[in-house]
């Protein structure tokens, strides 16, 4: 009877240290691949900075263009307004850091001036100045360069459905972009290396890289390098993991 009690005690202890040793060890993963990922960002902003920045002004200079009105005699002077507005935001690519006030501050002024503009037809030229700046706001959150404020009395009711599953949901929602995430978070990946992980080729491939880089969870570091996990589709992973890990299966 001594015995079995003894044997059970050592068993919950036996349990019990390899559940701390499990504990341990995922903690070093994710710490070791939070050093990589940081690694890799840092190493993103001191080589490749030059490049996203000029890569979103060529972008802006060619959407503004083809998007504003045509036959509009203002056209001219409110593509220099918006080119110059475009710019002073990209700026902060190079900078390495953006706080959330001077993106709001940005928002701001796009706002007051589309409020002063003197046409109904400016409203078209306006909205593709915004998403233009959305859009470097995307790509300076997916650096890491742009990180907004914690809020902590953000209620589930005040996120968008629609935003949450575009952006979110359906982008890891299939098992071969899981997988590219998870190959992602410990290190950079040509195609090829994607290619032998999934198991597709040619177009299936490029089918789902081009839905994790839309939902800016993954980025490819110039037009044929290596694709690399972003701080969003670092976190995603990340917290997906320790979700499934904490739930009872």
């Amino acid at each position: 009877m001594k015995e079995d009690i003894t044997t059970n005690l050592e068993l919950k202890e036996l349990k019990e240290e390899i559940f701390k040793l499990r504990n341990e060890l995922r903690s070093f993963i994710e710490k070791s691949n939070q050093k990589h990922v940081d690694l890799i960002f840092s190493e993103l902003k001191e080589k490749y900075s030059e490049i996203f920045y000029n890569k979103e002004l060529d972008n802006a200079k060619s959407s503004l263009k083809n998007n504003m009105v045509e036959n509009c005699p203002m056209k001219d002077q409110c593509y220099s307004v918006f080119l110059d507005f475009l710019k002073n935001i990209a700026k902060y690519i190079k900078e390495g850091e953006i706080s959330e006030s001077i993106v709001n501050s940005y928002r701001d002024k796009l706002k007051e001036l589309h409020k002063n503009s003197p046409k109904i037809e400016c409203d078209t030229c306006f909205l593709e100045a915004g998403r233009l700046f959305e859009k470097q706001i995307e790509l300076m959150k997916a650096l890491g360069i742009y990180k907004k404020e914690e809020n902590l009395e953000y209620s589930l009711s005040e996120i968008s459905e629609e935003d949450l599953i575009k952006n979110l949901l359906e982008p890891i929602a299939n098992k071969h972009r899981f997988m590219i995430l998870k190959a992602l978070s410990s290190q950079t990946r040509t195609f090829s290396d994607l290619s032998k992980i999934t198991n597709l080729r040619g177009g299936n491939l490029l089918f789902h890289i081009k839905k994790l880089q839309e939902s800016n969870m993954i980025i490819q570091r110039s037009e044929r390098g290596d694709y690399m996990i972003t701080k969003k589709g670092y976190d995603t992973v990340n917290t997906i993991s320790k979700l499934y890990m904490s739930l009872d299966k």
